[in-house]
């Protein structure tokens, strides 16, 4: 080694170093952090491809739900003139429930007044329903008990969504006339 040093000049050696060390500069300060910044910017465009990709799966639902909101919009919701219901005519309260719910497509699993709340001197009785559907037939229902004028109030809507289909419960008050 010694030997090869004594016959290369000095100078050449020099410039060896030198060449070597410009290299080594260049792959250090150049080539690697690029190497770094093209890992990065393609995990960025692997996200937005993703991201592109989900668009492109969700836009017909997208459209559906524009869809039904431009023809919703066009809706009045209906507000009749309040009355009571007689006492006498309690058990009418589950058919016109299910009524409801057939017009707008959903099953009525059950609709059970609440005998707690039903006494001589109450005005309200208080009905709790369970109906199966999906959710813009639901919206449906609601819109049909808006139209039942003895109707006085939703007070507590529980959603569960089960495999098929989803469940809500529902309570409800009615306006019942005085003696």
């Amino acid at each position: 080694m010694g030997k090869i040093f004594a016959i290369t000049p000095k100078r050449t050696i020099f410039y060896s170093l030198l060449c070597l060390s410009c290299i080594l500069f260049i792959i250090l300060v150049g080539i690697i952090p690029k190497q770094f910044s093209l890992g990065y910017l393609d995990q960025k465009i692997k996200n937005i491809q993703f991201q592109v990709e989900e668009q492109k799966s969700l836009y017909p639902i997208y459209q559906d739900l524009q869809k039904r909101a431009q023809v919703g919009d066009s809706k009045v919701l209906p507000a009749p003139a309040r009355s009571t219901l007689l006492r006498t005519q309690l058990n009418a309260i589950p058919a016109t429930l299910r009524e409801i719910a057939r017009k707008a497509n959903l099953d009525m699993v059950s609709a059970s007044p609440d005998l707690n709340s039903l006494s001589s001197e109450s005005r309200l009785l208080q009905v709790n329903a369970i109906i199966r559907g999906n959710f813009f037939n639901f919206r449906k229902f609601l819109i049909g008990l808006g139209e039942v004028s003895y109707m006085e109030r939703v007070e507590e809507i529980q959603i569960q969504q089960n495999e098929d289909t989803m469940e809500f419960k529902i309570k409800l008050w009615f306006a019942l006339a005085q003696g």
